[in-house]
């Protein structure tokens, strides 16, 4: 077999663009942290007090849940969303361990909506 030709099951994509596949995971990705948006909001409409670590926590699983899960399938990772996911990572890891006071939502909010803004520019989440 010539190692030119195409797995036949590999879905046919031009080199440098995304698959749908592709495409959709980084969506959903960003669907994702604009529901931990959402629920802050409901939360507080409910008078709900989170505790200070989820919303970094949230943020930490969906950014490096998939960033891995790209990177599994070999797809491209924008350095971006490993920097924005290890760092609210670390700020969860403190506010457990160091700080349970601290409160860390705006942080953690600003670092979505950067994440969501480079990901507009640039095509990549």
């Amino acid at each position: 077999m010539s190692r030119n030709r195409r797995n036949r099951n590999s879905p046919r994509v031009k080199p440098g663009r995304k698959s749908k596949a592709e495409i959709r995971v980084e969506r959903m990705t960003a669907l994702l942290l604009v529901g931990v948006f959402a629920l802050i909001y409901i939360a507080d409409q409910q008078n709900f007090n989170l505790p200070n670590a989820t919303v970094p926590f949230l943020g930490a699983v969906i950014l490096l849940g998939s960033a891995l899960y790209q990177y599994g399938q070999r797809w491209r990772v924008s350095p971006w969303t490993w920097i924005a996911g290890t760092i609210l990572l670390m700020l969860t890891i403190y506010n457990v361990s160091v700080d349970p006071g601290a409160n860390f939502f705006g942080v953690s909010l600003l670092i979505f909506a950067a994440v969501l803004a480079v990901g507009l520019f640039t095509g990549e989440t």
